[in-house]
């Protein structure tokens, strides 16, 4: 959990800040898995794509049952 010091800078950023960080993050994430053996990195991306797409079809589903 985040302490209150941490809490009240996160407050504090403005919007670019925020994209700033978020672009940083995204940049390290991007990094990091590069540095990943090609069998890690395909494993992970590939849980990645099958969350997205589960979720997808929760949407879709929810969309046709709402009409």
């Amino acid at each position: 959990m985040l302490d209150e010091k941490r809490i009240e800078h996160y407050r504090r950023m403005t919007p670019e800040d925020r994209w700033r960080e978020t672009e940083e993050l995204m940049t390290l994430a991007w990094r990091s898995l590069l540095e990943m053996p090609e069998d890690e990195r395909n494993r992970r991306l590939d849980l990645v794509r099958e969350e997205h797409e589960q979720s997808d079809a929760i949407i879709l589903d929810h969309l046709r049952n709402c009409s």
